[in-house]
């Protein structure tokens, strides 16, 4: 028994073992788990940290990937700079190099001209003692073509000399004020006797726009001209050369304008063919046997150069057996300001005839100048305010309606061109530039005010005059004109309706006649007895916008402004038909 009880306590004991052990074991595993799962829990944690590693990775790889491909563009500029850089300096080296060749080829050739002038001379003399001793006419023939080959040869060589000093940059540009009318008929006049000679009709018409004076080269633009017409005279065997010149557009805010000069002939044309050709050094037209018409072909060359100096351009129409157009263009062309100093006479001048009630500002820090514009204003119904400073000015813009500011182009292109923009934005009213220099080069900034028209210093009172009737009074036209087409003839009283109807019974008597009279005969004495007495009557019955316009209309014929008068004159039908139309 008491070994069975041993027996039975040793393996209770080894089962408590066991069961100790499955227990440890169980607690161990239930550890283990907890700290798998747990190590799991870190695991993914780490996997998600891990990911957002490998996307930032992959952002940064691509960001990486963007920077140096910007890198490798920048690097690529950089040396396409670099390239640029090196391409320019052999550019201006080889310029360089090629203007110094070609002073050194015109030096060369002044050499060459003067050497051969001394014995050419010589020969022009004995020559032309020859003709006048010779009897024989072999010889005197001779004697003639020895004569005439020797200013060829001169001549050949000044028109090479001119050509090498256009292309080594030696020749300059020299403007000056031009009596454009006076150069462009003596030019016309000069080539009528070999006109006449050949028994052909030289026409000259020029555009009455065209201002009197512009900045040219006189003597490139005569050059030009002379030799264009000259060769039209010469290729034309009968018809006519037809010389027109024409304002093709004008920049008021710029003061310039554009230019074109044609040349028209009924002569033999040329081929479409050769059109470019005659315009490339020693090239002259085809199938030119006879002497008469044979040349070096340098003229149209130079004076092509010549033209592309001076902004402009010569271009050609032409048919052959029909005839031809050259077209001399000049682009941007400075219109010249006149001033005191050209004025001569101011007694005629009427500022009455300004629209009363008008507003003009001055802006302009010589009292000279300011007195000048006041003084002459003063004759007027017109209200002045001047200043001589911009601070005081900008003040008076903030409160009264300005219809018309003259102010000086330093003051308005102060801070940049700010001022320009200030003035824009603060009023509509016309601007008007006074200057002492000339304008060329004078931009003005995109917002800033636009200029109407400018006024050289010391101040000419018939362009002031002109400028302050075309913009005060025309204004006034159209504020006149746009009322009475808002007005319906249940707007207007009765003692209006009298009015209107009284004037109109007059006028059909008298002032109707005198306006037919004027329009049909186009005769300025005419037009002003016909606009007196239109001002009389509109007077009488105190009908303001006729009496503006009569008024305006004697003004443009003190001015001789042609284009003004015959529009104001065509305009006068339309007036009358919407009064008729009132009552």
């Amino acid at each position: 028994m008491q070994l069975d009880s041993t027996l039975l306590f040793t393996i209770i004991i080894f089962v408590f073992i066991i069961v100790l052990i499955i227990l440890q074991f169980k607690a161990r595993e239930k550890k283990q788990s907890s700290q798998l799962e747990h190590l799991k829990e870190e695991v993914d944690t780490l996997n998600i940290k891990l990911l957002r590693s490998e996307e930032k990775l992959l952002k940064l790889g691509a960001n990486s990937s963007k920077t140096s491909f910007i890198q490798e563009q920048i690097k690529k500029i950089e040396f396409l700079e670099l390239e640029v850089d090196k391409q320019k300096k052999r550019v201006n080296d080889a310029k360089s190099i090629a203007q110094e060749a070609s002073m050194i080829k015109y030096d060369f050739l002044s050499n060459i001209r003067h050497e051969v002038r001394t014995p050419m001379n010589s020969i022009l003399v004995f020559a032309e003692l020859l003709i006048q001793e010779l009897k024989d006419s072999t010889q005197l023939t001779y004697a003639n073509n020895i004569f005439q080959s020797g200013h060829k040869l001169l001549g050949l060589l000044d028109k090479i000399i001119e050509l090498s000093k256009i292309e080594s940059g030696a020749f300059e540009i020299e403007e000056s004020a031009v009596d454009v009318r006076s150069l462009f008929e003596g030019v016309v006049h000069e080539q009528k006797a070999l006109a006449d000679k050949k028994g052909l009709d030289l026409f000259f018409e020029i555009d009455e726009k065209l201002p009197d004076s512009l900045m040219l080269d006189a003597p490139k633009v005569e050059d030009i001209l002379t030799n264009i017409i000259h060769n039209a005279i010469k290729f034309t065997q009968e018809g006519y050369v037809k010389i027109r010149v024409l304002v093709e557009s004008v920049d008021v805010a710029k003061n310039t304008l554009n230019l074109s000069i044609s040349i028209e002939d009924t002569g033999m044309g040329i081929e479409l063919k050769n059109q470019e050709k005659i315009f490339e050094i020693f090239e002259k037209r085809e199938n030119c046997t006879d002497i008469e018409f044979q040349g070096t072909g340098l003229g149209l060359s130079i004076n092509k150069k010549m033209a592309n100096l001076m902004n402009g351009n010569i271009t050609l129409k032409s048919e052959l057996n029909k005839g031809s157009t050259f077209k001399f263009l000049l682009s941007s062309v400075e219109i010249v300001l006149s001033s005191a100093d050209d004025e001569v006479s101011e007694d005629s001048l009427d500022f009455s005839l300004l629209k009363p009630g008008s507003q003009v500002m001055i802006v302009e820090e010589l009292e000279e100048t300011r007195n000048r514009i006041i003084t002459s204003l003063i004759q007027s119904e017109v209200k002045v305010f001047a200043y001589d400073n911009l601070r005081d000015a900008i003040e008076t813009l903030k409160s009264k309606k300005i219809n018309l500011i003259f102010i000086d182009i330093d003051i308005l292109n102060i801070d940049d061109g700010a001022v320009s923009k200030v003035i824009a934005k603060m009023t509509k009213a016309s601007v008007v530039i006074l200057t002492s220099t000339r304008l060329k080069n004078i931009e003005f900034l995109k917002g800033g005010v636009k200029p109407v028209g400018y006024l050289k210093k010391p101040i000419s009172k018939t362009e002031l005059f002109k400028i302050s009737l075309k913009v005060l009074n025309s204004q006034f036209r159209v504020s006149l004109s746009n009322s009475m087409n808002e007005k319906s003839p249940k707007e207007i009283s009765s003692s209006d309706i009298l009015k209107y109807t009284k004037f109109l019974e007059v006028h059909a008597k008298g002032v109707s006649s005198l306006y037919t009279k004027a329009l049909a005969t186009n005769d300025l004495n005419a037009m002003k007895i016909f606009a007196q007495e239109l001002l009389k009557l509109s007077t009488k019955y105190e009908l303001k916008e006729y009496i503006a316009y009569a008024k305006e209309l004697l003004g443009f014929i003190e001015l001789f402004d042609i284009d003004a008068i015959n529009r104001m004159m065509s305009e006068y039908k339309s007036k009358l038909k919407r009064t008729q139309n009132l009552v």
